[in-house]
This record gives C-alpha cells, structure tokens and sequence, in this order.
C-alpha cells in the first residue's frame, strides 16, 4: 500500500457490504459474489464478470467499463476510494467453485472524513 494514503476509516462491514451489494447489481440482480476485509480497512469485492455487457467478440470488461464501475462505486459514498489493481481472480476465492465461471475484484477503501 502506498505510503501517501492516510491511514483508512474503519466501517463496519454491513456497511461496506451494503454498498458493495448496490454497487455491483446489475439487471439480473447482484453479481457480488464476496466481500473480503483486511486489517488494514480495505474490502475486496469478488463478483461474477455477469456485471458486465460485453460487447460481442469480447472476454474481458474494457478499461471505460471498470472506469464506469469505480464511478458507480464513489456515487454511493464520497469517501470510498478505489485501488489501481482490479480485474480476473480464482473464483475459489469465493469459497463455491464456480466452473467456467469468470470472477473480477476490486478493491476499495474508505477515507477519513
């Protein structure tokens, strides 16, 4: 974690996760499939590549669509803030195998106020 972030706000997870829900729910319900914290205040979504529309011929959401979603992230609390890495994960991770099933993560925090 880069050292010139401030220390992050401790929420409670209902709290990250309620967001987290409304955040990755598409037409077809939501596609979150897990919500991970760390001790250092961060949460890491996992979520079905279902949240997004891909255009034909396409494998993987384009840099717009994760730009889209980090936007639709921020929209439901000001002060989330949404880590660089992000994309493709082991849906292991989820605790279900899911064959054939491509997951994505994301992860964010919050800021102080």
């Amino acid at each position: 974690m880069p050292s010139e972030l401030p220390p992050f706000r401790r929420v409670k997870r209902a709290y990250a996760a309620a967001i987290a829900t409304g955040a990755f729910s598409g037409p077809s319900g939501s596609t979150l499939l897990k919500l991970q914290d760390f001790a250092d205040g961060r949460f890491r979504a996992i979520f079905s590549i279902r949240y997004f529309q891909l255009a034909e011929g396409r494998v993987s959401p384009s840099k717009s669509q994760w730009n889209t979603l980090k936007k639709r992230l921020k929209r439901r609390d000001h002060s989330i803030f949404v880590f660089r890495e992000y994309g493709e994960i082991d849906c292991g991770h989820t605790g279900k195998p899911r064959p054939g099933e491509t997951c994505l993560f994301l992860d964010f925090a919050f800021l102080p106020d």
